[in-house]
């Protein structure tokens, strides 16, 4: 065992390296793949779903259920296409061990999407006891209020990127010195 161990102990940054690469690369490619083809004519069926059913399911004030509402017009086959992709793709480049990393944070990276997505949209999540958590889905929420932003699900530095980012509107709480209501005005 302790062979085992000191033999991948060295690769360890190496590995490391290629997993956050992989996810970032598998988030990266779920945001432009959901502002492009989730929210574009062109996208056909992946924008059909998209709208008339994850849209439709959350949309303005009704943004959470006590179940998951998505499963009927899923888009989330189609994220499997850029994953697939790059499989393939690294492959032909990368050592079996480095591909078996790169193969494990893929499949992480998805499920992270479909798990967040799902917790975004569930009431009483077991999630919202974070504060982190409901950042990130105050900022998914405003994606649902203002469909023209926020496409990423995780990470949303994507949209700061791309120029789609919106954050969410701060409610204005008077200070307390300020008048809250009107008198009338009072003639000389």
């Amino acid at each position: 065992m302790f062979g085992i161990v000191s033999q991948f102990l060295p690769q360890l940054p190496l590995f490391l390296a290629v997993a956050v690469t992989t996810h970032l690369v598998i988030s990266f490619s779920q945001t432009l793949m959901h502002w492009k083809l989730g929210h574009h004519r062109m996208g056909g069926k992946f924008f059909r779903n998209h709208i008339n059913f994850h849209h439709t399911y959350y949309s303005k004030d009704h943004l959470v259920s006590g179940a998951y509402l998505g499963d009927e017009g899923n888009n989330t086959p189609f994220f499997l296409i850029p994953v697939f992709l790059i499989g393939a793709c690294t492959y032909l480049v990368l050592p079996l061990d480095l591909f078996v990393v790169q193969g494990i944070a893929c499949a992480a990276s998805f499920y992270a999407h479909v798990f967040f997505d799902k917790e975004y949209h569930v009431e009483g999540s077991r999630l919202q006891r974070f504060a982190w958590f409901r950042r990130k889905q105050e900022l998914h929420f405003v994606h649902h209020r203002h469909a023209d932003s926020n496409f990423a699900v995780i990470h949303f530095f994507w949209d700061r990127i791309l120029g789609t980012y919106r954050g969410p509107v701060a409610k204005r709480i008077p200070h307390p010195g300020e008048i809250t209501r009107h008198s009338p005005r009072q003639s000389i």
